[in-house]
């Protein structure tokens, strides 16, 4: 079996080291909403990659990490019925729009400008038609005109709320926007792959999902504990989980969930182990940490007289530098790296739980 080998490991070890060499972690690339992983987190991330997430019966601890992710939501008062592990947000919403189309039978989603290019890309995969709703200065969604576009359009399956917008970090008035779904036959999906972690700690349940009709919502915690891929979707409707139950006669279940199937169980473990080593007081303490973070920079670049477009929904800080390019050039020779936003002259910040109070004040210093 000498042909399986394929060199030791210690030569690929020493490869792949060289590969990564002068790459940044996670944590020092602070414009990007991959969070930096806590221990725990990575450890138990290495310890299922060889476990297959779509065979429990297999693998029954699956299923008990499941149960404890579950457990934790609850004591964070969530209301959801069921979840099931995800890929990432943009499986979250693949997923989403699917039940949603299958469960009212109709074509349409209806989403702000600023939703995130994962429903136009789900939209387009399902054959379902979008409209763009305009949203106000700070990027949410306008209610006005969201009721003037739900008049005059027929078999709407979706509405999507953001809970934080990639732009900016903004929140939609969800509990609104789910009034008018379920007012319309609608199923409410909540794009709360960003702002679903610290919400739920600051006890903001129902803009994550809210409660009074059909709602689904997507919760990625490569956002903020976790590494990537690690994701949720939750929903308050015990029924819509019968449409991404599939017939699988080879497997020893002779079913799988969701719309992907064979993948590793790694995402599952790091976030069932970042959500035990922090429970539900801890979440909420991580919350509040990244919102002083936040804040923090938010008012020192507001005291040097920095345009800020970040109303702080969420854990971000979308600025207008004097000048972009000089402040990512400055930014770099610190060892910094922040994000461009999609609107012209804007970067933006993440907060992370690695962050200190000193590294803000050293970002704030290279921007302006």
């Amino acid at each position: 079996m000498e042909w399986l080998r394929g060199g030791s490991w210690e030569e690929v070890a020493r490869e792949l080291g060289e590969l990564r060499a002068g790459e940044p972690s996670p944590c020092r690339v602070a414009g990007s909403t991959v969070a930096e992983p806590l221990p725990v987190a990575r450890r138990a991330y290495s310890l299922y990659a060889d476990v297959n997430l779509n065979d429990p019966a297999s693998w029954p601890s699956v299923t008990k990490l499941l149960e404890g992710i579950s457990r934790v939501l609850e004591e964070l008062r969530l209301g959801h019925r069921w979840l099931v592990a995800v890929s990432g947000g943009s499986e979250a919403v693949l997923t989403g729009l699917y039940i949603a189309r299958e469960y009212t039978r109709g074509r349409v989603v209806v989403a702000s400008s600023a939703a995130h290019a994962s429903v136009l890309k789900a939209a387009r995969v399902l054959g379902m038609e979008v409209k763009l709703v305009q949203v106000d200065s700070r990027l949410r969604i306008d209610l006005y005109a969201l009721e003037k576009t739900l008049r005059g359009v027929q078999n709407v399956a979706a509405i999507v709320a953001t809970a934080g917008v990639t732009d900016n970090g903004a929140v939609d008035p969800v509990r609104d926007v789910a009034k008018l779904a379920w007012e319309h036959g609608a199923v409410v999906y909540v794009d709360a792959a960003f702002g679903g972690l610290p919400l739920l700690g600051l006890g903001s349940t129902e803009t994550v999902l809210p409660r009074g009709g059909p709602a689904l919502a997507g919760i990625d915690f490569h956002k903020h504990v976790a590494p990537p891929p690690s994701s949720i979707l939750v929903s308050n409707t015990a029924e819509l989980r019968d449409y991404i139950v599939f017939p699988a006669p080879y497997m020893p279940l002779g079913r799988q969930e969701t719309l992907l199937w064979t993948r590793p169980a790694s995402g599952l473990a790091a976030a069932y182990a970042a959500l035990r080593a922090l429970g539900a007081s801890g979440v909420g303490e991580l919350a509040r940490y990244l919102y002083r973070l936040a804040s923090k920079l938010a008012s020192i670049l507001e005291q040097r007289g920095v345009e800020l477009l970040s109303p702080l929904d969420t854990p971000l800080v979308a600025f207008r530098p004097p000048s972009v390019e000089g402040a990512l050039k400055r930014l770099r020779r610190r060892g910094w790296i922040l994000y461009p936003s999609r609107l012209p002259g804007i970067l933006r910040y993440v907060a992370k739980w690695c962050h200190e109070p000193g590294d803000v004040e050293e970002i704030a210093e290279a921007v302006a």
